[in-house]
């Protein structure tokens, strides 16, 4: 005796109409209100997905985490830049210093030896180890002044600046809420939206 196959919403007889998705059998009325549903289903679907086309544009034209973000490292920027004016300005001010006491060191020197010429030559009162004493005042000073440039006297020490890795000093990078996905996500991000965006018009 051959079985027959019944409907499974109402137990009817039901041997042409099978579901290919549910493999369910149905009789015709039921069939064509089980594809009504799936319909409506797809329907609801299509609708869920122009919401969130919506969601998308409006969280792309107006992303106010982003531009906050934005905001901060412009900030950041100028702060920095400020403090590098800051640095290099102190520099200028230690040069100027050092470069400074060795002048009035060497033009108070001068001066001491002006004034003893004159008196030695006022007073006629010189010996030979006068005369000795001041050639050596003046070779001094001859080689302290040679030696009175930035070159000779002082050194710029930049190796902190050079050992700074500026790539690293500000960066962005994503967070995940799921640690486990958080290498793959960035990638799975770019295509879900590059899919969304080229599928933009269809449904509109």
């Amino acid at each position: 005796m051959t079985s027959s196959n019944r409907c499974s919403m109402c137990g009817k007889r039901a041997d042409t109409c099978i579901c290919m998705g549910c493999k369910a059998h149905f009789c015709d009325d039921d069939f064509q209100s089980h594809r009504g549903i799936l319909i409506n289903d797809l329907d609801a679907l299509t609708v869920e997905r122009g919401n969130l086309q919506v969601k998308i544009n409006e969280a792309i034209s107006n992303d106010q985490s982003s531009k906050h973000l934005l905001a901060t490292i412009d900030e950041w920027q100028r702060t920095t830049i400020e403090k590098v004016k800051q640095a290099a300005e102190l520099a200028r001010q230690q040069v100027s210093k050092i470069m400074n006491f060795k002048r009035e060191e060497i033009t108070k020197q001068f001066e001491t030896l002006s004034q003893e010429l004159k008196e030695f030559r006022d007073t006629k009162d010189v010996v030979e180890q006068d005369l000795i004493r001041l050639k050596q005042k003046i070779r001094q000073l001859n080689e302290d002044l040679e030696q009175v440039s930035p070159s000779m006297t002082m050194e710029l020490n930049m190796k902190q600046s050079d050992q700074i890795a500026w790539d690293r000093m500000i960066y962005v990078e994503e967070k995940s809420l799921c640690a486990g996905n958080q290498q793959h996500q960035p990638k799975l991000i770019g295509e879900y939206f590059n899919r969304i965006c080229d599928e933009k018009f269809k449904y509109e």
